[in-house]
């Protein structure tokens, strides 16, 4: 049996992770005697997952447990705390990690995350951190490693797989749902995207491309994890270092000749597209120019053919006249 450790013993953690860790002192109780903080972040998630993330404030928890406001903060520090408690409360999962393979156990975990993220969608509007602090959220990595055991890989990299992955799932989450598309402005997409400014994009949303279309998002889902997998599984049987990544300062994007590089390529591009798109043309043309004169000449050999037979038919109807 798990004990948590004592308060007393524990190190000196911030209000909220101390809560999570259950190494938080008690508050002191006031008049209602049922509030705990469990039912504090229960409410919280209720507001999240019906109205958003946005929707949960000090004042409107507090009247879904039937307190006020300056209540809450006996067990809660603030709405950032009450954050973190909601983010790790809703993170449990439970994976039973019954797949064979590597790539069997870690979509298993992979779906089981995923439906954390369906249970409560403001999730993905509190991405993972490159350093998971609290149990709950500890737990989803244990059981990654856990789905990864016996991968010839080294544990270090292991974890930035799995946070490869975390970020795939909370941004796939979040970039496949259309709670803030306005469908007026969806409509006119077709006409906004036009061919001159998006010429590799414009066919595709002519298309219907960005229309919504129930099951492709699972399988856009699907997709991109087995895509990832088999890089993971690439990775594996290539057994050889990456070439180090250099990272671009962020100022580089406000960089004028950067910049003004970025608008040559894309003015190179179009006439590029523009001159293909002529060639293409050109080609059509010629292709029909020549279809047709090829048409021409076998309609003139048709006619010629068809002379000579009856030229010929009639010369033997003339011999065979004289031969009576």
């Amino acid at each position: 049996m798990t004990t948590r450790p004592d308060p007393l013993d524990s190190p000196d953690l911030p209000h909220a992770h101390a809560v999570t860790w259950g190494v938080a002192e008690l508050p002191h109780r006031g008049p209602k005697r049922e509030l705990t903080t469990e039912r504090i972040v229960e409410a919280a998630i209720e507001i999240a997952d019906v109205e958003g993330l946005d929707a949960v404030s000090m004042g409107k928890v507090a009247a879904a447990v039937g307190v006020a406001p300056m209540s809450l903060y006996r067990y809660v520090t603030g709405k950032d705390g009450l954050l973190l408690l909601m983010y790790d409360a809703a993170s449990a999962v439970t994976v039973p990690g019954a797949g064979s393979t590597w790539r069997e156990r870690l979509r298993e975990w992979a779906m089981f995350v995923r439906a954390t993220y369906d249970a409560h969608p403001w999730l993905a509007d509190l991405p993972p951190s490159s350093t998971p602090t609290t149990p709950n959220r500890l737990a989803i990595i244990e059981a990654g490693l856990a789905a990864l055991e016996g991968v010839p890989a080294p544990d270090r990299m292991k974890l930035p797989t799995l946070l490869l992955l975390l970020g795939y799932i909370a941004l796939y989450s979040k970039a496949s749902s259309d709670a803030d598309v306005d469908e007026e402005v969806r409509r006119a997409l077709p006409e906004l995207v036009t061919d001159e400014r998006f010429p590799l994009l414009a066919p595709a949303v002519r298309a219907g491309v960005l229309e919504p279309r129930g099951d492709d998002s699972e399988r856009g889902f699907g997709f991109g994890l087995s895509r990832l997998f088999d890089g993971i599984e690439r990775w594996l049987e290539r057994n050889e270092p990456d070439e180090p990544l250099d990272r671009l300062p962020a100022s580089i994007l406000d960089d004028k000749q950067v910049r003004e590089a970025a608008k040559l390529v894309e003015e190179a591009r179009s006439k590029l597209r523009q001159a293909e798109a002529k060639a293409a043309d050109a080609v059509a043309r010629a292709s029909e120019r020549l279809l047709a004169i090829e048409a021409r000449n076998e309609a003139a050999e048709a006619r010629a053919a068809a002379k000579a037979e009856l030229k010929a038919a009639k010369a033997e109807a003339k011999a065979a006249k004289r031969g009576d």
